[in-house]
């Protein structure tokens, strides 16, 4: 920061803090698949090349497109003339979530309505009247029977116009049946709320359709200021979004995240906690470089900027220094203890809180979704039980922060869970392994330590606990997990380089490691090799965490 400015990276080869290169120029070996999947380079990404090309978008694992791929897609004017050319009419009129069916279902759900418009229209000619709503006028029997096919002609338009949109985004992986929401539109959709940070789910609800009916030169736009704002907190230090308290504010008038992203059921803004920081910089930032529109940030990027560019943004919070006292609580929500699975209505939801004590305040400053344990299947004497995973209470210790993690799984883990289909056949889940946005930790792992005491001297030691980011981002929405605390990439991402631009650390390196398994599944044997735990960086000073108890349920 100088004169009061600071200095903001537009680079298209950018890459969060953690994986920077360290003093020595060596860094974490993921930075050069990370930098092919922010191009959007897949085939360029190793062992994440066909994942990436079907996942499509990345920001929700932490992985943020370059400014060159933003540009490119606000040029792409056919792609949004093609957007522009849809009815979204039924979009909007359309109640209720849409969810997949089988083909089966979609089927006669189409030869439901087209057998129901038949008949009205003959009873419409019988009674020589103008048209349905004047059929509806003779009485309630008529009332109810117009009312249904408007209801299901609503439908199927309106995944009509959702497989249009689809399609103009390129988003399918295979060819799609007429106005029937089968998987193959409900693998498109979940891409396409990857690309709208909704939390995937595969479900044409409201919010998505919404999101489907915004003009697609708008959507970018947003996808615009969302990588402007990675680039505002890298330069700045800031990770305070508002989520603590009264939730993300906006952006030039715009959300940038959906409230799933943030918001967390059964938790009340907190005490003192910190406002949304990060958006008031981003806005500053879009103003400063002449950010309004699509239009505007199209013409910017179009004259090809400098790499590094300095704004005047708002300053810090007086409590933002070098070396920070932060401190973590992992409220676990409602945990219910039984012996064996059953659903439950959680009106609570775990939450991680980040920290950070400036005199004799302790300021929340942010609070985000994340999960415990819960039933799991797993391996138990050659079976595969579902059995409980917990999530230790008490206090923990953050020691060391893992970039690119690996998952070595234990043997209780069915190796069926190790292998996916691929193109009609079973290949091993290298993603998952790692390192990988798409591995079980994600891009970033911080594990659990406890104090112990042995022989009258206290020693750190590994809890098989850690707090995470994590391929399976739909599992923040359920809360569940094997026993660790996952959060979203983008999240953990921006923990862990506000760790590291506030506490200091020391760069260890790849962390070796000899792991080694077959997996059978449906007579093929994989092969897996595992030669480091990922690339370790020490904070000199560990961060305290608290696994807090949660509300218990007991029956």
């Amino acid at each position: 920061m100088e004169r009061g400015l600071t200095v903001i990276e537009l680079g298209d080869d950018w890459v969060p803090a953690l994986l920077a290169a360290g003093a020595d120029g060596t860094g974490p070996s993921y930075r050069a698949t990370y930098v092919a999947l922010a191009h959007e380079r897949f085939a360029d990404a190793g062992p994440d090349a066909d994942v990436a090309a079907k996942d499509r978008y990345l920001e929700l694992f932490g992985v943020e497109p370059t400014l060159a791929v933003v540009r490119d897609r606000l040029a792409a004017q056919a792609r949004h003339g093609c957007h522009g050319a849809i009815d979204n009419t039924a979009l909007a009129a359309a109640v209720g979530n849409i969810a997949e069916e089988s083909k089966a279902e979609a089927a006669a759900r189409l030869a439901s309505a087209t057998a129901l418009r038949a008949d009205l229209e003959h009873d419409r000619t019988r009674r020589k009247v103008a048209d349905l709503e004047a059929l509806a006028a003779t009485g309630p029997y008529f009332r109810r029977h117009v009312d249904r096919l408007i209801a299901a002609e609503t439908y199927l338009a309106a995944v009509r116009a959702a497989q249009a949109h689809l399609a103009c985004d390129g988003l399918f992986a295979f060819r799609p049946i007429d106005a029937a929401y089968t998987w193959q539109t409900s693998n498109a959709i979940e891409s396409f709320q990857r690309g709208v940070m909704i939390l995937p789910t595969g479900v044409l609800d409201p919010a998505t359709r919404d999101a489907l009916a915004l003009d697609s030169y708008e959507r970018d736009f947003r996808t615009a200021l969302r990588v402007l704002r990675a680039r505002v907190v890298a330069a700045t230090g800031l990770i305070e979004d508002g989520s603590a308290g009264e939730g993300e504010a906006t952006v030039l008038g715009r959300p940038l995240d959906s409230d799933a992203v943030s918001k967390v059921r059964g938790h009340d803004p907190l005490d003192g906690a910190a406002a949304d920081l990060i958006s008031a910089a981003t806005e500053a930032a879009a103003r400063a470089l002449g950010w309004y529109d699509a239009a505007s940030t199209l013409a910017f990027l179009d004259m090809t900027p400098a790499p590094e560019i300095a704004v005047k943004l708002p300053a810090p919070p007086s409590y933002h220094a070098a070396g920070m006292t932060l401190s973590v609580d992992i409220d676990r929500g409602d945990v219910w203890y039984e012996p064996r699975p059953r659903p439950h209505d959680v009106t609570r939801r775990p939450v991680l809180i980040l920290y950070v004590t400036d005199g004799d305040r302790r300021i929340p400053l942010v609070r985000w979704p994340t999960t415990i344990g819960g039933w799991q299947k797993q391996v138990v004497d050659g079976d595969i039980e579902k059995r409980w995973k917990e999530s230790p209470v008490g206090p923990r210790l953050w020691r060391d922060l893992y970039v690119g993690p690996t998952w070595l799984p234990p043997r209780s883990t069915p190796d069926r869970e190790l292998v996916r289909s691929s193109d009609d056949h079973d290949v091993l889940a290298r993603e998952a392994l790692g390192p990988s946005y798409r591995a079980a930790f994600g891009l970033a792992a911080f594990p659990h330590l406890v104090e112990e005491r042995h022989h009258g001297k206290v020693e750190l030691e590994y809890e098989d606990v850690r707090t995470h980011g994590t391929g399976n981002v739909a599992s923040i929405r359920s809360g569940v997990s094997h026993g660790c605390h996952r959060l979203l990439g983008m999240q953990v991402v921006r923990l862990a380089d506000f760790v590291l631009a506030h506490q200091d650390h020391v760069r260890h390196g790849d962390e070796p490691t000899h792991y080694r398994r077959i997996v059978r599944y449906r007579g093929r044997a994989f092969r897996v090799a595992i030669d480091s735990l990922g690339y370790r960086i020490e904070l000199v000073s560990p961060i305290h965490v608290d696994v807090l108890p949660g509300r218990i349920h007991r029956r």
